[in-house]
């Protein structure tokens, strides 16, 4: 009976934002109609704010923008060589060979990554892993901390990290190779085609590596099981039906198999592989007219992992031990839209659904555990002009949790903030917003882990801010997070984590970040101090650097030739180990890195030589898991009918 209460309601919500969507597209058909020959308006892409601009429309949140200019000057893969050129990110390499992000000192499950406005995570671990999005056909990416929007629906209590692939305007093709040691080969291919009140992007691209290098006793040596191979393909069709509106349906696919290089001190040995890492998403939605004056944007989405991790006794990899499966999916849809309420007004609105199930197997043979779970969410901010220098915001949110025992939980997130802008280059900003974060279904249900008592995590998030963008652009903002039963997990000598509430935990800190663009010089800098104290043991949160510095300079084009550097330095930061209080304190030393591109243009290809780590350091995020030594690649880049 549950089963069939759960479907229904399902049902019911996508049927209200189908009959939306159908009744918006009605309308906006007769009001084009009557405005025919004024003029058209350009489709809105796919920005979680609607319309919203960054950051004229984001009054009380601070939002680093890293555009297509840096991505491409600096040649990344996957997403983690693009979010850590932002202020108060920090990115991790560790146990599982993933790419984790933290924001403002909290850590990936507790933030909201959305894809084209999709909320993307692996079910169970309510996280994710930088490297399995590739970074090839991502216009830009906005990292929004602090305050964010209650319009983001929930579990975004650390900030949101919103990727925005690219939009064809016009016909176009790029291509991109590029090949360095260790067997290491990426290729990559996007297009674009419009024609009519159609448009067509897609993306392939192939990244496979015999492993990376590291330094061992003094030593340059190859990393055991550090091996990859990954593939993606995405497409997206537009429809623009009327002036005013669009339909997007879109296809992304993600499968890898690679290696888990064993910890080599610090933490006992494991010998893993994942034989299948595969993520599928669809999504099919789009922007319609409200009402005539307001917009309305509507999205349903599919999203499945299958994962198989094999797990070995030796370092030979001979003698299986166990293969653990995970066959995961989210199904959802949300709708978010804008109407004003007169000239001084506007009123945004936002409604989320997702049914998340679980199923895994810890070996082969073994039965199969099924859990589910669902998440409702509905969000309202008014956004009120009193005057040409003053902008207030408030709103709230009210998030719904449907446990797999069909308990449930229900938070309330408001919002409030103030904007003063005295002249159009400089404004200021004092915010206030709670935000929660439901517990993962691996810390409320793993049978070696979970606690099923775990409570959600609340956080109280206050931030002072600015932006200076005359003659320079110059940011910053005081923030502080006041967090409550913050869940954090330890791993013990046998390799798994245990989940505890902690009683609180207190962030604060400082970002600060300036840029400017001379001639042929463009330059970037970013500076985060951050302290995140766990009170009940008065220590750091794990990987917390207290101070990070980065920067990113672009040096051209002179003469065909362009030179392209960024790096960063980081303090020392530390991670408790063991399974229970007292926990062992490992520091984690403190490392600075450069890295370079030099390109050289010839007509629409582009030669690039990218040095990685120029100067060999020896270094690791995670205690026991070494980065990669220095390294150096040779490309080739091809663009045909871009502008």
């Amino acid at each position: 009976m549950n089963n069939i209460k759960a479907i229904y309601k399902r049902i019911s919500l996508l049927a209200i934002i189908l009959s939306l969507t159908c009744f918006c597209l009605w309308a906006e058909k007769k009001e084009d109609k009557k405005e025919q020959g004024k003029e058209e308006l350009k489709p809105v892409i796919e920005e979680i704010q609607v319309t919203g601009k960054i950051p004229a429309q984001q009054p009380i949140s601070t939002v680093s923008l890293i555009g297509k200019k840096k991505i491409e000057k600096a040649v990344p893969k996957t997403l983690n060589n693009i979010v850590n050129q932002a202020s108060g990110v920090y990115v991790t390499e560790g146990s599982k060979n993933e790419a984790s992000v933290q924001i403002r000192g909290l850590s990936s499950n507790r933030i909201a990554l959305m894809y084209d406005g999709i909320p993307i995570y692996e079910p169970y671990f309510n996280s994710f892993d930088l490297k399995s999005f590739t970074a090839a056909g991502i216009e830009n990416v906005k990292i929004i901390k602090g305050s964010n929007s209650v319009l983001y629906g929930p579990n975004s209590l650390g900030g949101v990290i919103n990727i925005l692939s690219e939009r064809p305007n016009q016909p176009f093709l790029s291509l991109n190779a590029d090949a360095s040691e260790n067997s290491t080969y990426f290729l990559s291919g996007s297009g674009g085609y419009t024609v009519d009140k159609f448009a067509f992007f897609s993306n392939i691209t192939l990244d496979q590596s015999g492993g990376f290098d590291y330094h061992r006793e003094g030593e340059r040596v190859k990393r055991d099981n550090s091996d990859y191979h990954r593939f993606n393909i995405s497409g997206k069709l537009y429809f623009y039906p009327t002036k005013k509106s669009e339909f997007m349906a879109q296809v992304l696919y993600h499968t890898a198999d690679y290696g888990i290089p064993a910890a080599t001190e610090f933490s006992k040995a494991r010998y893993w592989r994942f034989e299948d890492w595969n993520r599928w998403q669809v999504n099919v939605g789009g922007f319609f007219s409200f009402l005539r004056k307001g917009l309305i944007k509507v999205r349903s989405y599919y999203v499945y992992h299958y994962n198989v991790l094999d797990a070995y006794n030796s370092d030979d990899f001979a003698d299986l031990q166990w293969i653990s499966t995970y066959k995961n999916n989210a199904i959802g849809a949300f709708m978010l839209g804008e109407y004003p309420l007169g000239r001084n007004q506007e009123l945004k609105f936002s409604l989320n659904v997702s049914s998340i199930k679980v199923r895994q197997q810890g070996d082969t043979g073994e039965e199969w555990e099924s859990y589910d779970r669902e998440i409702y969410s509905a969000a309202i901010e008014d956004h009120i002009t009193i005057s040409r220098t003053w902008k207030i915001s408030g709103g709230a949110s009210i998030d719904y949790l449907v446990k797999n025992d069909d308990t449930t939980e229900t938070r309330v997130n408001p919002i409030f903030g103030i904007k003063y802008t005295p002249q159009d280059w400089l404004d200021f900003h004092l915010s206030f917003a709670r935000k929660s974060r439901f517990p993962s279904m691996r810390s409320l249900y793993s049978t070696k882990s979970g606690n099923p008592e775990l409570t959600s995590e609340v956080g109280n998030n206050f931030e002072i801010g600015f932006t200076y963008m005359k003659r320079i652009r110059f940011g910053g903002a005081l923030f502080y997070h006041r967090i409550f039963d913050m869940v954090q997990s330890y791993r013990g000598l046998d390799g798994y984590r245990n989940y505890q509430n902690i009683g609180s935990a207190n962030i604060y800190g400082l970002e600060l970040e300036l840029g400017k663009q001379v001639g042929v010089f463009d330059f970037s800098l970013n500076y985060t101090f951050l302290k995140a104290v766990d009170q009940d043991d008065d220590l750091p949160l794990d990987y917390t650097p207290e101070s990070q510095f980065s920067a990113f300079v672009i040096i051209g084009e002179i003469k065909g030739f362009s030179l392209t550097l960024w790096g960063a330095a980081v303090s020392s930061s530390q991670a408790k180990m063991g399974k229970n209080p007292p926990f062992d304190i490992v520091e984690i030393p403190a490392y600075s890195l450069l890295n370079a591109c030099l390109e050289k243009r010839f007509a629409g290809i582009i030669l690039y030589l990218k040095a990685e780590n120029i100067f060999d350091k020896a270094y690791f995020s995670e205690p026991g898991f070494p980065m990669k030594a220095g390294m150096f690649s040779l490309g080739c880049r091809l663009d045909i009918g871009k502008k």
